[in-house]
Formats: C-alpha cells, structure tokens, sequence
C-alpha cells in the first residue's frame, strides 16, 4: 500500500472526521476502516440509480430488458471464469475474440495482431457487468472477482511517468473510459466485504493518477478528436465521485473548459460529429449526456454548451436513424440501434419528440443511469412526432430522406461532405437505401483497425462504397488503417426538400488532377408518393474515360437481367430492389462477390453490382432504383425520350435529357427532365413530350385523367 494517500485527501472535507481523527490517533487501519465506511454510507454525491431502489430497477429489467440482462449475467460469468470477449453494444470495438487466461491476466495481450482487443481488456467496461450480476443475484463471486481483477490491475499496471500510447494499458483515452467504468462499477459492490478498507484504498489512489494523468496529457489534437471529450468526461466524472481530493475542484473546473471547447470544435451546428462516423458521434454524445446527469444529479451547474450539444446530438440521432431505429454505418461504424440514446435523451431533456423515436419502456443501461425516477419521467412522456421528415445536415453533408415515421418507411442517406479524419472512409457520394423494413444498399462497414488485415483498407476505400469511380482511381487514397494520400472535398452541394419530393445534388474535386479533369456530380430524385428514386451520375470531361457506379447489396443475392441490364435483388420473404437502367446499351454489367461487416471483426459475405461504361467527354448514367415490397414483384418499365429547346429543337444529350417512367398501373407514368449543361444556357425553357418548363429538373406525373407538373430546381 502506497503511504500518501492521506495527502491526496482534504481531510477537512464532510465525512472524513472519523478518517481525521484516527489518523491524530495514529491509528491507520481504523483510518482506513473509516475510508470504507464513509464511501459505502455516503448519500452525497448521488451515482446514478439511488440504492434504495435496487429491488424496483431489478424487477424492471427482468421484465423489460431481459436479451441486455442475460448479456450482462453471462459476460459476467465469463469474466469470472477469466474469460474475456466484448460484445456490449456501444463498445467501440466488439472485438468478438474470446481469450482466457489460465492463472494471472495478461494485460498487454494483443491475439491476432490487433491491439484494439488489449485496449478493449484495460478499459474494464466488463466489471459494471460484474457489478449489475452483483446486485442482480447477490452471488459474491461477482463482486469478488471485480475486486480482485481491479487490485491485480493496479499492482500490475504501475501509471507511467510521462504519457505515452506505447503502453497499451495506459493511453489516455483508456484511463479517462476507466474513470467512468469504475465509478459506474464501484456503485455496485460498495456493500460487499470483498471491497476491503486496503482495496478501497488502491483504488482511490489509482484513481488520483488517472486524474493527473488526464490532467497532463490535452493538446490541440484531442480538442478536436473523441479521445479529448472520452477522456474529460472521465476527469469529470472523477472530480464528482471523489470530492474529497485536494484536486477535485481542479479537475472539474479543467474538465469543463476542455469539455466545453470540444463542443464548439467536434459538433456541427446540426448536431453531427465532425468525424463522419456515428459510432463515434454517439461515444461523444454518451460523454456529454453522463456529464449532464451528474451535474443535475449533483445540483451542479449544466454547462448551458453542453446541454444544447446533447439536444443537437440527439436529434441528429433521431433524423440519421433508418426506420428500424439503426444507425448507418457510415466511416467507422458498426449497425448499432440508435433507439436506447434516444430513450436516455427523452429522459434527459425530458423531450417528447426523441420519445417518439425511443423504446416503448427505458433501456438497460438507462435504467440503472436514472433510477425509478428516470422510469417515472418516461412514462410520463407525451409522445410528439417530429417537426421534420427528410433532413439536412448541411456542414458535415449528410442528407436524410424519409417517405414517412413509419417502420416500413422508405428511406435515404447521401453523404457529399468533409472526411471527418481518420474515422473517416473514401465515401464521397455514398448512398444507403432502406425501404418496407430493411436494408437493400449499404455501406460496407469497417470491420477492423489492423493493418495486418487486407480487408480493413479495402472496406476504407471508394469501391466499398456506392459510389462511382474514373479510370478505376480511387479520388480519396487510403494509405493504411488511419492514414490518407490526396483527399477529395465536396463541391456543388444542393438540397431542396418538399412534402412530395427530396432532392440532393453534390459533385467533387477527385478527378480534377488528371491531365483531363473529370468533375463527377451525382443527383438522387426522391418521389415519396410513388416510392422510388431517380439516379443520376454524370461526368463533365473531354477525353475518353471508364466511368464506373457501385451498388453494395445487405445480404441479398442478385439477379440481373441482361436484355435491359436491370438488377433486382432475390428475398422471397422480405423486400426487393430493382435498379433499372435508362440506358443499358451504354452499360456492362458486372456481379461480384464482397464482404459486409455489420459488427467489429465480424464480417459476411455479400454481393455488389457494377456498371461500366467507356466513353468520350460527358458521360452520363442515369438508373431508376425502385424497392419492392415483401411479396409484391411488380415493377415500372423505363425508357429514354428526347428533349427540346423553347423553339421544339432536339437537345443533345450533354445538354438535357429525359426518360419516361411507366408504372404497372394502367395509364401512371412519369417523366422525369434533367439538364446536364453548366453556366447559363441558351434559354432557360426545356420540353419534353409536349411540356414545357422553365428550370433544370422537372417531374411530371400523369395518369389518365390528370397531369401534375413540378419544377423541382
């Protein structure tokens, strides 16, 4: 046992008199004893879930949490059989590799050449499951083995002298998650006599390390990366769980000017994250959330900064989220379900509207988060649909479109934004597509962070995505598992969005290197009411180029048809994608096989369509991409019509061009207009099949009784 501890502490504080005076007796293990009682019997400061309910929030989540319940028994059970494997949904990395360890953990462990599985094992985010099976089953050996790992740690694991990422056991951002993890955990088994005066006591002293070692390791890169937000909150949280600390008042004080500056810096005024990926838009918003709880739990200021960035980082949640509730696995995301954040935001802002895209009844964790009381200000929620359907996120270029609220909702994300670093991918242009309850083109996923595996870069890289590529030249390089050769930005973004209509357009800088720059514009028409989109991929070029569009399937198998190149995926239980062509003679078609990976280390095999096409300045590949529902496989037909001027004069196709959309429902088409040429034209009015219209891209809709023209730029 370190000696100084009794320096660390304001032995003046509340509570510690008892400490105080048997330490004037000269008597350390009665000190000691004192310690333990004063942490075990303290009503201030409040952790999450109030003791006193225990018995209620058990009975809760037996009857509403049982799948997240018996996930935190049986990791708990593994970790007492020393078995270690991360599968807790909101881990950053769910490794999915199970090693044991016979006799003393191995704590700098790295299996199969990744070391994100060690830095999994270091932040201990397994012994609140330690704690929950603790007071789930009152069985000792829960809270014997988290004591005893925890004191094995310490002893093992001595803090470095200056920081460093060398030690897989000590980068900061694992000391600043261990902060949290054992706070969290030591509500859990402060009772138990395996948390002995001497444990009790290792444990705080190692805590006022990672307090300084926190404290002593922020620059101008962890301003703007998760790992400031990830570890501050832990300082944070620290400063409230141990007040009586002669440094306490410091590290809250320090965690709050560095909290609130990451808010300004990392979260765009829509709420996203500025690293393009929600997993880690939602690993900071769990940080700001817990900061906001303990403050009111504590009756502390709320830092009026952070709260409206959890309010602006739920609702980006709420509007990101596809209809069944998951996040899009945009950058370095796995296929998280969103709908637990958003029932801990409804508890906390007490919002009705993210209720509505909530659980019917809180979650696991937010259960034993926010106690009976935060169950009671649930239920008594109202439930209020959301101010908006489809949505822009302008300054990180993120677009939602949306047909309705609905589960079987048809739904839509583009992104034409910034990199977001190196969480980010090679996805400039990207597309998912969700309609009537699943998922039919996807981001391919992330996989893993070990550059000892091929396939983490391939996933990174433009191909991955559904996208389009010049030349087969990827227009972001991927380097390695973090790193990035020359970088494409966005350009000619436009979002207009209407009750019957979405539209996006966005184009970039990629290609303007070669010796014939090639500018790229991808446009995507969404018709809500007739439930389909408009593709439209064109390149503004001189010479001969390959042009090239990726479609990556979820699960399905594909079939395409060659006679009119279409694709249509093969789910006879479930919904379908047809992508129709307007001009197949233009096309090659290709089917390949590819990998998918919904979960970190987990990936499945998938298949991805490509069309190709060679030709000399602009370019032009126009599809239409209309999903099935289940058990229904009809389909529109589509075909290319001439466009004219004001005056009746056909166009060339550089400058305009149409096709005609007709539905199996006898006498239902539509037409749908694009001009291509850039700058001013001639005159502003095209026409096609006998209407006219001032504008860029039109959509007309007839049936046969009516007419329905909209200009929609």
């Amino acid at each position: 046992m370190k000696a100084d501890l009794w320096s660390l502490l304001n032995l003046e504080a509340e509570g510690l008199e008892a400490v105080q005076a048997a330490l004037a007796r000269g008597d350390e293990e009665e000190a000691y004893a004192a310690l333990r009682s004063h942490y075990a019997t303290r009503t201030s400061p409040r952790l999450y879930y109030d003791a006193e309910d225990t018995d209620v929030l058990a009975d809760y989540v037996r009857r509403h949490c049982s799948e997240a319940m018996e996930l935190a028994l049986r990791t708990a059970d593994e970790v007492v059989g020393q078995t270690f494997v991360f599968q807790f949904p909101w881990d950053m990395e769910r490794t999915n590799i199970p090693v044991t360890f016979d006799g003393l953990i191995r704590w700098d462990e790295v299996p199969d050449h990744d070391v994100e599985w060690a830095y999994m094992l270091n932040r201990h985010r397994y012994w609140i499951a330690l704690g929950q099976a603790y007071v789930l089953t009152g069985e000792e050996r829960f809270a014997e083995t988290l004591c005893r790992q925890m004191e094995d740690w310490i002893d093992r694991n001595p803090v470095p002298a200056r920081p460093t990422r060398e030690n897989v056991a000590w980068r900061s951002i694992e000391a600043g998650l261990r902060c949290g993890n054992w706070i969290k955990a030591f509500k859990y088994i402060k009772d138990s006599s395996h948390l002995t005066p001497k444990r009790l006591a290792k444990m705080l002293i190692s805590l006022h390390e990672h307090g300084e070692y926190i404290v002593a390791d922020f620059n101008d890169w962890k301003r703007t990366s998760n790992w400031g937000v990830l570890e501050n909150h832990g300082l944070f949280g620290l400063s409230v769980f141990a007040p009586e600390f002669k440094q306490a008042m410091k590290w809250r004080a320090l965690s709050v000017v560095r909290l609130n500056e990451t808010t300004r810096l990392q979260v765009t005024k829509e709420g996203m994250h500025w690293e393009q990926s929600p997993m880690y838009h939602n690993e900071v918003l769990h940080c700001y959330a817990d900061t906001m709880s303990l403050c009111r739990k504590n009756s502390l200021k709320v830092e009026p900064a952070i709260e409206d960035a959890v309010r602006q980082m739920m609702y980006a949640d709420l509007y990101m989220a596809k209809p069944n509730g998951h996040q899009p696995m945009q950058g370095d995301s796995d296929d998280n379900d969103l709908r637990d954040m958003l029932t801990a935001g409804a508890v906390l802002l007490r919002d009705g509207v993210l209720k509505f895209g909530a659980y019917d009844h809180l979650d696991f964790d937010s259960v034993w988060n926010y106690g009976s009381e935060g169950i009671e200000a649930f239920a008594a929620l109202e439930v209020q649909p959301p101010p908006h359907l489809s949505f822009p996120f302008r300054q990180s270029g993120n677009y939602a479109m949306r047909s309705d609220w609905e589960r079987d909702a048809l739904y839509a994300y583009f992104h034409c934004g910034f990199l977001g670093g190196g969480h980010g991918h090679a996805d400039m242009l990207h597309f998912d597509l969700h309609a009537y309850g699943k998922d039919l083109l996807m981001d391919a996923g992330r996989y893993n962070y070990s550059d000892a595996k091929p396939l983490r870069r391939s996933l990174k890289q433009c191909s991955a995505h559904n996208t389009t590529l010049v030349d087969g030249i990827d227009f972001t390089e991927i380097l390695d598992t973090w790193g990035f050769g020359r970088v494409a930005h966005p350009t000619d973004v436009t979002w207009i969005s209407k009750p019957g209509f979405d539209y996006v357009e966005g184009g970039h800088t990629g290609y303007r290197h070669l010796p014939d720059r090639v500018d790229p514009l991808r446009r995507i028409i969404f018709v809500k009411n007739a439930g389909y989109w408009i593709l439209i991929d064109s390149f503004d070029c001189k010479e001969e180029h390959t042009f090239t569009q990726y479609f990556h399937f979820a699960l399905d198998d594909i079939a395409v048809n060659h006679l009119d190149g279409s694709c249509q995926t093969l789910d006879r239980a479930g919904a379908n994608l047809c992508i129709i062509p307007a001009h197949p003679e233009r096309l090659a078609t290709t089917v390949n096989d590819g990998w998918i990976s919904y979960e970190y280390n987990r990936v499945l095999p998938n298949r991805s369509l490509t069309y190709t096409c060679r030709a000399k300045g602009f370019t032009s590949m126009i599809s239409l991409l209309f999903p099935q529902p289940p058990g229904n496989d009809a389909r529109p037909t589509v075909e290319p019509i001439d466009v004219c001027d004001h005056s009746g004069k056909q166009v060339s196709a550089a400058a305009a061009e149409a096709v005609r959309i007709r539905f199996p429902d006898p006498g239902i088409e539509h037409l749908v207009v694009i001009r291509h040429e850039t700058g001013a034209p001639s005159h502003p009015v095209l026409q096609a099949d006998g209407v006219r219209f001032l504008g860029n891209v039109a959509l007309i809709e007839r049936s046969s009784t009516d007419e329905c023209i909209t200009v929609i730029k």
